[in-house]
C-alpha cells in the first residue's frame, strides 16, 4: 500500500524567529507583524515595497516604516534592498552589558554634554536606528522634539550606549504616565542603568513594575486627599510595597489602623503593620477580620448573675456610700 501524507495548508511552511514572538508580540504594530511575515514566506522571490504593500493591504510608505524597525529591533539587516538575517541583537546586547551599569555611565546621565545642531542632524541621518528613534518621539509628541529633548535622546544612545529599542520603549513609558520631561527621562534611565535594563525582556518588566509603582502612588494620593507629590522616603515606603504586591485594601486598613493608634500621619507605622501582615501571608481584609476572631479572648461563662450581685453590694454598702 502506498502512503502520501496531506499537509494542506502546511504544505508550504517557513521559519519565524523565536525573538519575533518572545518579545516583539507587544512592540511591533499588525503592520510590522504583516510585513516581516510576508517576507519570511517569499524569501527566494525579489519583492518591491509595492507588492508587499499590495499583498497585505497597506502603502509603501507603512513598507518601509515596518522593515526599518524590524533591523533597528536587529532581526534583519542590508542594504539596497538586499535583506538576510542580523545578529546585530547579541553584538548589541553584549556591549552595553558592560557599558551601562557604571559610575562613567550614570555621571553622563546627569552632565550637560552639548550636541551641536549639525551633529544631531548626522546622527539622525547616518543611523536608521537613531532616526526611528527620533521618529518615534516625534509621533508620541505630536510635533518634532525640542532640543533640550533631542540632546537626551542623544545622551541614551550615543553617551551612555542605552540600545535605541530599549530606548524608544523607554520613551513611550514616560509618554504613558504624562511624564516626558528630559529630567524625566534620565531619571529612569538612570534606574535602568543600575539595574542593567539592556533589552526588551528586562524593559518589558521593568516597566511593568514601575507602573505598578507609579500607579501605587496616584491611588494613595487620592486616598489621603494630597495635592503635593510623595518626599523621596514616602516613595520608598510606596514602592516597597507595590513590589511586595500588597493590596489598596490592606494600605487602606494599615491608614485606618495608623490614625486610630497613633492620631497623625506616619509612614513608618503603616509600613510595620503592612510587613507583619505580609509576612502572616495576610493578602486582604477578610483574613484580618479572621484573624481577629481568632486572637480575641472567648467570655468565660458564669453560674451567677453579675448584675444582681451588683445590685446586692450597692444594698450592702449604702450605708458607707
Amino acid at each position: 500500500m502506498d502512503y502520501r501524507l496531506n499537509l494542506g495548508a502546511w504544505r508550504k511552511v517557513f521559519a519565524v524567529p523565536s525573538v519575533v514572538a518572545e518579545d516583539h508580540l507587544k512592540l511591533a504594530s499588525g503592520t510590522q507583524i504583516k510585513v516581516l511575515l510576508y517576507l519570511l514566506a517569499h524569501s527566494d522571490l525579489g519583492l518591491r515595497a509595492e507588492n508587499i504593500a499590495e499583498a497585505a493591504g497597506i502603502s509603501p510608505a507603512d513598507v518601509d516604516d515596518a522593515l526599518l524597525y524590524w533591523e533597528n529591533a536587529g532581526i534583519i539587516a542590508g542594504s539596497d534592498g538586499e535583506l538576510y538575517p542580523s545578529d546585530k541583537t547579541a553584538a548589541v546586547q553584549a556591549k552595553s552589558e558592560n557599558t551601562l551599569n557604571t559610575p562613567e555611565a550614570r555621571a553622563k546621565l546627569n552632565s550637560e554634554t552639548v550636541y551641536p545642531p549639525k551633529e544631531i542632524a548626522g546622527a539622525v541621518n547616518g543611523s536608521k536606528a537613531v532616526k526611528y528613534l527620533f521618529d518615534t518621539y516625534e509621533r508620541l509628541a505630536g510635533r518634532p522634539p525640542k532640543y533640550s529633548e533631542q540632546r537626551t535622546l542623544m545622551v541614551l544612545v550615543e553617551e551612555i550606549g542605552l540600545p535605541c529599542e530599549v530606548t524608544m520603549m523607554l520613551v513611550e513609558y514616560c509618554f504613558k504616565i504624562d511624564k516626558a520631561t528630559p529630567a524625566y527621562m534620565k531619571t529612569v534611565a538612570m534606574d535602568w542603568c543600575e539595574n542593567g535594563i539592556n533589552d526588551i525582556p528586562k524593559a518589558e518588566e521593568r516597566i511593568r513594575l514601575l507602573r505598578s509603582r507609579f500607579d501605587a502612588e496616584n491611588r494613595l494620593r487620592r486616598r489621603l486627599g494630597m495635592t503635593s507629590a510623595f518626599s523621596s522616603k514616602q516613595k520608598q515606603f510606596i514602592s516597597e510595597w507595590a513590589d511586595m504586591g500588597i493590596s489598596d485594601e490592606l494600605i487602606d486598613e494599615a491608614y485606618d489602623l495608623m490614625l486610630t493608634n497613633t492620631g497623625k500621619m506616619s509612614f513608618p507605622y503603616m509600613d510595620k503593620i503592612l510587613r507583619k501582615w505580609h509576612s502572616e501571608g495576610i493578602t486582604d481584609p477578610s483574613q484580618l477580620e479572621k484573624q481577629k476572631k481568632k486572637e480575641s479572648p472567648v467570655p468565660k461563662t458564669t453560674s451567677y448573675d453579675l448584675s444582681e450581685i451588683e445590685q446586692q453590694s450597692l444594698e450592702l454598702y449604702k450605708d458607707i456610700i
